[in-house]
């Protein structure tokens, strides 16, 4: 075998060796961008769940808020109408 069909030989051992590590970067970037999807949906469907548990909260508050003013403005009308008799 001549020199130039040696080095010929080599440049494409090399040349597939390092198309084979490319190759297997780009599986590992799209690999981690399926992960970091899937992590992105994780995040929002935990901060939906969080946005949906407090906007309960807050509707369970303006309902007791709501109520203590009634009953406030109820009490207030009893004692006035007890006075007035």
């Amino acid at each position: 075998m001549s020199d130039q069909t040696r080095e010929a030989i080599n440049y494409m051992a090399r040349e597939c060796k390092d198309l084979k590590r490319r190759i297997e970067d780009q599986r590992r970037v799209v690999e981690q961008m399926h992960t970091d999807e899937a992590d992105a949906r994780e995040a929002e469907a935990s901060l939906a769940a969080l946005l949906d548990e407090e906007a309960s909260k807050l509707r369970i508050l303006d309902y007791m808020r709501t109520w203590r003013a009634d009953k406030f403005e109820e009490n207030g009308n009893q004692s006035h109408t007890a006075t007035v008799d």
